[in-house]
């Protein structure tokens, strides 16, 4: 069964709409653009661009405003006509201004993911008898976020983390178990990715295809490997 066109329900003019702090951002606030990123492995990101500086009066009344203080929670819903989708939510890290020469102002709204705690300073922890799916559960919850994380098998006596924020350990180790890590509003998950299954998402060149960017590398394809494994009880290799 095919997926979804992106084209589906696409019908209708384009509204969208800002929260912050549970409040709807008044129409006055002049948004040039949104930016919204999303990948596997990283912390989704979001850049409100706005219209913003009073030359006359030497302010810049958005800015000055409380609704973009660092810290404060964001959601960003787009859609079509009335029906409208959350595609962002998380807080703001950071607001600056830019004033081009020839005094046109912008405020620009930078925005992460609550995730984005999980990066925030290195440490050390020794993680003792847990499994990799233990402990990674343990290391998003420590930051007050939801984790879904796929159970695996293994009990290792010691897990060293060292000098490295939770975030980058967690993809360590699920890189190591061939894990995907994908963090949505507050919420991280770590599975492994599937081919099973329909797929969720159709999309047919000449239809709603509007670019595409692929090629093949042939540098690193090599004819053969052999690979060689040590027995360190036998002293002998493998």
């Amino acid at each position: 069964m095919p997926g979804i066109s992106p084209l589906q329900d696409s019908i209708g003019v384009v509204s969208l709409s800002v929260e912050v702090n549970g409040q709807r951002l008044a129409a006055s606030a002049e948004l040039i653009s949104v930016a919204v990123q999303r990948a596997a492995n990283t912390v989704p990101s979001a850049r409100l661009v706005f219209a913003d500086g009073d030359m006359p009066d030497e302010s810049f009344p958005l800015s000055d405003a409380a609704d973009f203080k660092p810290g404060a929670k964001l959601k960003i819903k787009a859609g079509y006509g009335q029906q409208e989708a959350v595609i962002f939510e998380g807080i703001v890290l950071r607001h600056g201004l830019r004033v081009s020469g020839d005094n046109d102002a912008r405020l620009v709204v930078d925005c992460r993911d609550a995730a984005v705690k999980m990066t925030v300073g290195r440490r050390n922890a020794n993680h003792i008898d847990k499994t990799d799916s233990d402990t990674i559960s343990a290391l998003i919850e420590a930051h007050g976020l939801t984790a879904d994380v796929e159970a695996t098998a293994v009990t290792h006596r010691e897990l060293a983390q060292h000098f490295c924020s939770d975030w980058d350990f967690m993809l360590a180790r699920a890189e190591a178990l061939g894990l995907l890590v994908i963090a949505t509003d507050g919420s991280v998950a770590v599975k492994a990715p599937t081919a099973d299954g329909d797929p969720v998402l159709t999309v047919t060149y000449g239809v709603d295809l509007i670019s595409f960017d692929g090629d093949v590398d042939a540098r690193y394809q090599y004819a053969s490997a052999t690979a060689v494994s040590w027995d360190p009880k036998a002293q002998a290799a493998l």
